[in-house]
C-alpha cells in the first residue's frame, strides 16, 4: 500500500468514493433530463417533454438498480456507465431538438 503524505491509504475508501462519484453523476443526469423536460414544456413541445421525463425516470431506476447490484454483488460499474452514457446521448439529442425548434419558431 502506498503512503500518501505519511498516511497509509485506506483500501476500503476507494470503492466508497467511486460509489459517491457515480451517485453525483446520476443526479446530474437526472437533473439535466428534468431541465430538458421543463424547457420543452415551456416551449409547448409535449412529446419532447414526455420523452425527457421518461428518460429521467428510466435513468434513475436503472442506475440506482445498477449501483445497488455493484455494491452488494461486487460487479463492475460498466452497466451503470452504459446507462448514464446512453442517457447523456439521448438528452443531448433532445436538447439539440429543442434548440433547433426554438430557432425555427
Amino acid at each position: 500500500m502506498r503512503a500518501v503524505h505519511g498516511l497509509a491509504g485506506d483500501p476500503g475508501a476507494q470503492p466508497q468514493r467511486t460509489m459517491l462519484a457515480w451517485n453525483r453523476t446520476m443526479l446530474a443526469a437526472v437533473l439535466g433530463a428534468m431541465l430538458v423536460a421543463l424547457t420543452a414544456e415551456r416551449q409547448q413541445r409535449p412529446v419532447i417533454a414526455a420523452v425527457a421525463g421518461l428518460a429521467a425516470l428510466a435513468l434513475l431506476v436503472l442506475v440506482l438498480r445498477d449501483l445497488r447490484r455493484w455494491r452488494h454483488e461486487g460487479n463492475g460499474p460498466w452497466t451503470a456507465l452504459l446507462h448514464v452514457g446512453l442517457s447523456v446521448v439521448v438528452l443531448a439529442g433532445l436538447g439539440a431538438t429543442l434548440a433547433i425548434a426554438g430557432l425555427a419558431a
